[in-house]
C-alpha cells in the first residue's frame, strides 16, 4: 500500500503513457475544392453557374529516408557500437516527434483520420518496424546481406526482371518532393524469413506509443535555449525480437507503408497475411535507420566483470588483490599502499591559483577506513580535504563529493527553492529573537503591566520595528496572535 504525497507531485516525477497520437493530417497529397453560389432573397439561384476552384497541396513528410536523423530521433538503445547485457531488451527508438509513427499506414487501404479533436476508438499500427537480424540469418539464408545498400527510389518499384515484391505500380506511387533518383538505404529480405521475423498488423498496434516526460533536467548542447514547456512528448517503436547472445546484432528502422499483405498472418510467423504471395521471392524494404551493437550475455554482467578483474577467471580462486586501481611498478610503499587502496593521483587546483597533484577516490571504498570524516556542517569543499602526511598529498575525495552533492542539489529546481526559503527562513527568526529579546530586556515594566495582556506592548513594537525595517509607510494592523490594540 503506498502513501499519498502530502503535497503536489514534482513535474519531474511524471510518465504519462500514451496510446497513440495521430496526426492532424496524414502524409500525402491532398486536394482542396472551392464552391460559391448567390441566391436572391427567395432562395432562388441568381447565376445558374456556381464558381469553383481547386487548390492542390500536400503533406510532406519522411517517408523512405531520414532527411535530418540527429532531429527526428532523440535516441537508440541498444545505442550503436554499444556492448552488454542486451538479451533481456527489446531494440527501441525514440522520436522527437510524437505523431511521427502515425503519419503513414501499414495498410493499402487505411481507415480515414478521425475529425479534428476526436481520437480513434480502436488501436492503430504503425508504420515503422523494428526489425533485429544476425549473422545465423545469414547462415539460414546465404543471400543475405545485412548491410543496408544505398540505392535510388526507382529501385524499389517493381519489373519484371526483379526478384522482389513491392506495394508501387510505377513511379507514380512517388510524393510531393520526391524523384527516382533520390538515394534511399535498402535491405532484401528473403520473404520466409521476413514472415518469421516481422511483426503481425495486431503487433504493429501495440509496438508504438508516446510518452510523455519532464523535459527540465533533459541535457541540451551548447547555445540550446530552454524548452518553454517542461513537458515533452516523445514516440517509441519497440522491436519484436530479442537479440541473441554473443552475437553482434543489426538493428533496421524499416518503413513498412502499405505492407500489410507480407505481414505474418499469425504470431508464429509461417504464412504471410496475403496467400497470394510467392514465398521464394525476397521483400526490398527501404531502411530509414541501422546500427550494430554487441550482446556479450553473462560475461557482460558487472559482478561478472568483477570477478575477471587481475586475470581472475569465472570460477577460479580470489586474486590477490581485486580492487579497481591504478597499476604502477616500482612505486614506493606509501604511494603504492594509497594506490590499492584505489586512489589515484589527479591534478588539483587551489583557491590560491596554485595547482598541486591530490589523490582521488571514488566513494566506494575497497578497504576499511577507521579515519572519521570531517565536522559538519561543512561549509566549503576546503574544509573537507584531508592531509595525508605518508606522501605529502591532500586526500581531496570528500572535498569532491561535497562539490558534486552540491551541484546535484542545485540542479534540482525545487530543492534549490525550498533550501533558500528555508535559509531566509532561518536568517529572519534570528533576528526577529534578537529583536524581540532587545525589546523584553527594555520594556520589561512597560509590557508587564499593559492592559493586563503580557506582551501586547512588546508585540507592537517589534511588528513597527519591522515596518521601520522594510520602509512601509502606511500602517499596518497588528498581528491577531498578539491581542494588541492600535
Amino acid at each position: 500500500m503506498t502513501t499519498p504525497a502530502s503535497g503536489p507531485v514534482p513535474a519531474n516525477e511524471f510518465v504519462t503513457f500514451i496510446q497513440h497520437q495521430l496526426p492532424g493530417l496524414e502524409d500525402g497529397g491532398y486536394q482542396l475544392t472551392i464552391g460559391q453560389h448567390v441566391n436572391d432573397s427567395t432562395g432562388q439561384p441568381i447565376s445558374g453557374q456556381t464558381l469553383t476552384r481547386t487548390y492542390t497541396f500536400a503533406v510532406t513528410g519522411d517517408r523512405f529516408r531520414l532527411s535530418n536523423p540527429s532531429a527526428t530521433v532523440a535516441s537508440a538503445f541498444p545505442a550503436s557500437n554499444a556492448t552488454g547485457e542486451f538479451s533481456t531488451v527489446l531494440p527501441h527508438v525514440v522520436f522527437n516527434a510524437a505523431t511521427f509513427p502515425w503519419a503513414r499506414s501499414p495498410s493499402n487501404s487505411p481507415p480515414p483520420l478521425p475529425a479534428p479533436g476526436k481520437d480513434a476508438e480502436t488501436d492503430v499500427p504503425t508504420w515503422l518496424a523494428v526489425l533485429v537480424l544476425d549473422d545465423d540469418d545469414v547462415a539460414a539464408y546465404p543471400g543475405l546481406v545485412l548491410e543496408p545498400v544505398t540505392r535510388v527510389l526507382g529501385d524499389l518499384f517493381p519489373s519484371s526482371e526483379k526478384t522482389y515484391y513491392s506495394y508501387f505500380t510505377g513511379t507514380g506511387g512517388l510524393e510531393t518532393g520526391e524523384t527516382p533518383a533520390d538515394p534511399v538505404q535498402t535491405i532484401d529480405i528473403p520473404l520466409q524469413l521476413f514472415v518469421d521475423v516481422a511483426p503481425t498488423l495486431a503487433d504493429l498496434s501495440l509496438s508504438a506509443h508516446v510518452r510523455q516526460v519532464s523535459v527540465e533536467n533533459k541535457p541540451m548542447a551548447l547555445g540550446d535555449t530552454p524548452p518553454e514547456d517542461p513537458i515533452g512528448a516523445f514516440a517509441i517503436v519497440i522491436g519484436n525480437r530479442l537479440p541473441q547472445q554473443n552475437k553482434q546484432s543489426h538493428a533496421y528502422l524499416v518503413s513498412l507503408e502499405a505492407l500489410a499483405g507480407y505481414l505474418p498472418a499469425t504470431g508464429d510467423g509461417g504464412t504471410p497475411a496475403d496467400s497470394t504471395v510467392v514465398m521464394s521471392r525476397s521483400l526490398r524494404l527501404a531502411v530509414l535507420q541501422h546500427w550494430t551493437f554487441n550482446t556479450k550475455g553473462e560475461t557482460a554482467a558487472f559482478v561478472d566483470q568483477l570477478e575477471l578483474l587481475n586475470g581472475r577467471t569465472l570460477g577460479g580462486t580470489d586474486a590477490v588483490n581485486t580492487n579497481l586501481r591504478l597499476l604502477v611498478n616500482g612505486a614506493n610503499p606509501p604511494v603504492s599502499t594509497a594506490l590499492d587502496g584505489g586512489y589515484v593521483p589527479l591534478d588539483h587546483g587551489l583557491r590560491t591559483g596554485e595547482t598541486a597533484v591530490s589523490w582521488y577516490r571514488g566513494p566506494l571504498s575497497p578497504i576499511d577506513r577507521a579515519r572519521s570524516g570531517p565536522g559538519l556542517p561543512v561549509s566549503s569543499p576546503d574544509q573537507a580535504l584531508v592531509f595525508d602526511p605518508t606522501t605529502g598529498m591532500f586526500d581531496a575525495s570528500l572535498a569532491a563529493a561535497w562539490t558534486i552533492g552540491r551541484l546535484v542539489a542545485l540542479q534540482d529546481q525545487s530543492y534549490a527553492t525550498s533550501l533558500y526559503a528555508w535559509k531566509k527562513g532561518q536568517a529572519q527568526a534570528v533576528v526577529d529573537a534578537v529583536e524581540r529579546q532587545i525589546i523584553d530586556d527594555a520594556f520589561a515594566g512597560l509590557t508587564a503591566a499593559a492592559d493586563g495582556a503580557a506582551g501586547s506592548t512588546a508585540d507592537l513594537l517589534h511588528d513597527t520595528m519591522r515596518l521601520i525595517q522594510r520602509g512601509d509607510a502606511s500602517p499596518r494592523p497588528p498581528s491577531s496572535k498578539s491581542g494588541a490594540r492600535p
